[in-house]
């Protein structure tokens, strides 16, 4: 079992995956059994080396090798691109339902009047009983008559006004506009790692600095950026670096960085932010969801070193497999 040199902060978000803020140092395996299946990995990237070209190779060969190539370039966008069509399917989809569910809102609060409508119409019947059963009681002397006839008053005189107050409180609810609280797990993955990198932003706006972020993002989604596209982040860092400078040229100075090169390098289900980017000794890197699942179930998530361990697999994994 390795042992862990220093304890990996593990941050779960909101979408199921989990953020690793691990040391430089420990990126590396440590053991026989995690260095294996780093070199197997390895191995099966540099199967890809096949179709490469080589100093003997003749035009013959040399022309399969660049239909291969191009076949399996072809076949990488075609995927990516069915990929696209389902996820915009599937956001369609998504975008139905959601209106679906807020009509049936909508009609379940219009109903919810209706009734409620109907009760104070029983109520206001049974308070003109009582006002009739106080004339009756009056005319005739009834004592007896004229205390229960007072007390029916004054209890649909209640229901009344408690229905109406419940009826304007379904006024109001039908008339709010239907608000869609639910985020995009990528925008709020993204926006969270943006806010950790700039730890001057303010999101409950108490300083102006952190208005005119705001403003800029609002603007930039009014021109069409899309927040899930990594390149709106890098965009948004441009225009702030302009509003506010003060803000950004401290942090180049002290770690080099161009704001507008990628901070991180995306492997096949997970990210490190390399110290080649401009980070420092600690490197991050993210868990999908699945993989966070499967070391849950496989009962590593609560050990610490069973959850390292797993950790630096996938790390290698993923730098093994980068160029796939």
């Amino acid at each position: 079992m390795a042992e862990v040199k220093e304890k990996l902060e593990v941050e779960e978000q909101n979408d199921g995956s989990a953020t690793v803020e691990v040391p430089e140092k420990d990126l590396v395996p440590d053991t026989v059994e995690e260095q294996n299946g780093f070199d197997r990995a390895k191995e099966s990237n540099d199967s890809n080396d096949a179709d490469a070209d080589h100093p003997d190779d003749d035009e013959e060969l040399r022309a399969a090798k660049r239909n291969r190539r191009r076949a399996k370039k072809d076949l990488v966008r075609k995927t990516n691109q069915e990929k696209d069509v389902r996820l915009q399917a599937l956001q369609r989809e998504n975008e139905e339902f959601k209106r679906r569910l807020s009509q049936l809102e909508r009609n379940t609060k219009a109903e919810h009047v209706v009734r409620i409508d109907k009760n104070i119409e029983d109520a206001q019947t049974r308070l003109e009983y009582a006002k009739m059963k106080i004339a009756e009681a009056t005319q005739n002397q009834d004592g007896q008559g004229m205390v229960d006839a007072q007390l029916l008053l004054q209890n649909a005189s209640d229901e009344v006004r408690q229905l109406k107050q419940m009826r304007n409180q379904a006024d109001q609810e039908l008339k709010r506009p239907q608000q869609n609280n639910a985020q995009d797990p990528a925008i709020a993955r993204r926006a969270n790692e943006w806010v950790r990198r700039n730890s001057w932003y303010d999101s409950s706006l108490r300083d102006p600095d952190s208005k005119v972020a705001k403003k800029v993002d609002e603007l930039m989604v009014a021109q069409g950026w899309n927040p899930t596209d990594p390149d709106y982040w890098d965009e948004l860092d441009s225009r702030l670096q302009k509003e506010l400078p003060h803000r950004y040229n401290d942090r180049n100075d002290d770690e080099k960085r161009n704001v507008r090169r990628p901070r991180n390098v995306v492997g096949s289900a997970g990210r490190e932010a390399s110290a080649s980017y401009g980070g420092s000794n600690r490197s991050q890197f993210v868990l999908s969801p699945e993989r966070v699942k499967a070391m849950k179930d496989a009962g590593a998530w609560e050990n610490p070193e069973r959850k390292a361990k797993m950790i630096k697999q996938f790390m290698a994994y993923d730098r093994a497999n980068r160029n796939n």
